[in-house]
């Protein structure tokens, strides 16, 4: 069977769109179109029909995709290794999805890192969305993301996990109600900065409710990164990976507390998905980042 069909059957599936598949595989609608249909004949299926939003996979389709996907991944993979990718030399952009707590750990030493080992090549940092991150990471939008996944189910996407982490609570160091312990009454009874769900850190808001509590948010930001002014400047507290925390306590008057309630921890993990475009280079950056995190 031609390669080129093949190619053809794993875009339209991964998209579920046939001018999305052409946009990906340079191609014009009516080529990938002809192709589709050449498949069609040749497999005596439909393989798509029609839906609202694009295409949608027979059973015959979702049948053939794991190995058709894993028949063009090996053959990339050995025409890859036959290529030569060097870091040093390399002007390649890798755009990187990263949780707010990322942002904060990983950003600067992964920074250093490139500028020692691969000074030429470019990052892009794209925050987080755990709703649209799987098909970014399938879509090849992001070369690789690093992020609290517990709450995000991908079974298309490779995962690596990088550490387990837990919530803590941080306020400014002279708070003139808290000092060397937080109760669960105290916490409850101040006010809260929250981050904005969208990019994962759902957990305190889930566990508050399944106690009946909640906890009395006055603001909402997009990243904990903004936060150092509001911490110096109000008595509001701020709940967090214990990560991001320490970054705050060596920089900032603040002091920080164990939660008042027994939460479980959760996994940062290392997320990328199986393409078969710069195979070579991505496994660099994905082992790059595994071994920096090994040091933090």
């Amino acid at each position: 069977m031609d390669l080129g069909l093949i190619k053809v059957f794993v875009c339209i599936y991964e998209s579920r769109h046939i001018s999305k598949a052409a946009d990906k595989l340079n191609l014009s609608q009516p080529s990938v179109t002809y192709n589709l249909n050449r498949l069609r004949r040749q497999l005596n299926d439909e393989l798509f029909t029609r839906s609202r939003g694009g295409v949608e996979p027979t059973k015959v389709a979702h049948e053939l995709y794991p190995i058709f996907h894993q028949a063009i991944f090996n053959i990339e993979s050995a025409i890859a290794q036959a290529q030569e990718f060097h870091p040093e030399n390399s002007n390649k952009t890798f755009r990187i999805g990263l949780s707010d707590a990322g942002e904060i750990c990983l950003l600067p030493s992964l920074m250093a890192f490139l500028q020692k080992a691969a000074p030429h090549i470019q990052i892009e940092i794209e925050e987080i969305r755990s709703d649209k991150v799987e098909q970014w990471l399938i879509d090849g939008f992001l070369d690789l993301a690093v992020f609290n996944s517990t709450q995000t189910i991908m079974p298309k996407i490779e995962t690596r996990t990088l550490f387990e982490e837990r919530y803590v609570c941080i306020a400014r160091a002279n708070h003139p109600r808290l000092q060397q312990q937080l109760t669960l009454e105290q916490y409850l009874q101040e006010d809260h900065v929250a981050i904005k769900s969208s990019t994962g850190h759902i957990q305190v808001e889930q566990y508050l409710k399944t106690m009946d509590f909640k906890r009395r948010i006055r603001l909402e930001v997009p990243h904990f990164s903004v936060l150092q002014g509001v911490l110096q400047s109000s008595d509001m507290l701020v709940t967090l990976p214990s990560r991001a925390a320490r970054h705050y306590l060596a920089h900032g008057n603040v002091q920080m507390f164990e939660l008042p309630f027994a939460m479980d921890s959760f996994k940062v993990s290392l997320n990328w998905f199986n393409r078969s475009d710069d195979i070579i280079a991505r496994k660099w950056l994905i082992q790059s980042v595994g071994q920096i995190f090994e040091v933090l």
